[in-house]
């Protein structure tokens, strides 16, 4: 059943533009948003924007259709990349309120193309 659904989309520019900016508002973005196996996965990336971008997205998706709990931070959201489709892990008050809706998993989409990022959160379940 499903039980949450969140979508946002990130306009690629706009990471192009903090990752440009002064190398110490730079360092407190990526460790405020971001952990440090999404910063590896992101960093290795010629096109490093686009991958934070879709990231930043789904943590934005997923926070909706959690219902956008009080205390949610980036980082209780992880884009994992193994093989195949990228997966989520949740922690701290995201995994909490996952917990609270009954959620089994959390599947997530991404994808990007003309300057745009996008995700896609399901969380599915049973209610309680």
């Amino acid at each position: 059943m499903v039980l949450g659904l969140g979508m946002d989309v990130v306009e690629v520019a706009r990471l192009e533009r903090i990752l440009a900016g002064p190398p110490g508002r730079v360092d407190r973005f990526l460790a405020r948003c971001f952990t440090d196996r999404e910063r590896a996965y992101c960093d290795a990336a010629r096109d490093r924007a686009t991958r934070y971008a879709a990231r930043f997205a789904a943590k934005e998706a997923a926070s909706k259709a959690l219902g956008a709990p009080a205390g949610i931070r980036f980082t209780d959201v992880e884009v994992v990349r193994g093989e195949g489709a990228p997966a989520l892990a949740l922690r701290g008050v995201a995994s909490d309120a996952a917990a609270r809706l009954g959620v089994r998993r959390a599947l997530v989409t991404l994808t990007h193309d003309g300057g745009v990022a996008a995700a896609t959160v399901v969380l599915d379940g049973e209610a309680r």
